[in-house]
């Protein structure tokens, strides 16, 4: 994949979605990723919607209202590895 740089900077300019994006390597739910990365739950909310409205992650249970699962898109897989290189 040609480097994106409007996502990389997207990523860049919030750590706490690159941090919630590299959490979510198997499904979790918001509580699980904001142990994980140490940051509140509105964070993670506002990271989640982030990330979810660029395609970079999605909801595994939309149709449920309480633990909802997360995970990444292949996009989101993409994109980290654009970070790495």
């Amino acid at each position: 994949m040609k480097k994106d740089y409007h996502l990389i900077s997207f990523l860049y300019r919030a750590t706490r979605r690159t941090a919630v994006l590299k959490c979510l390597d198997k499904p979790k739910t918001p509580k699980e990723i904001a142990v994980e990365c140490e940051l509140s739950i509105s964070n993670i909310s506002n990271a989640l919607a982030e990330l979810k409205d660029k395609e970079l992650i999605e909801c595994i249970n939309p149709e449920d209202h309480i633990s909802k699962f997360y995970h990444q898109t292949k996009r989101g897989k993409e994109a980290l590895k654009m970070l790495e290189d």
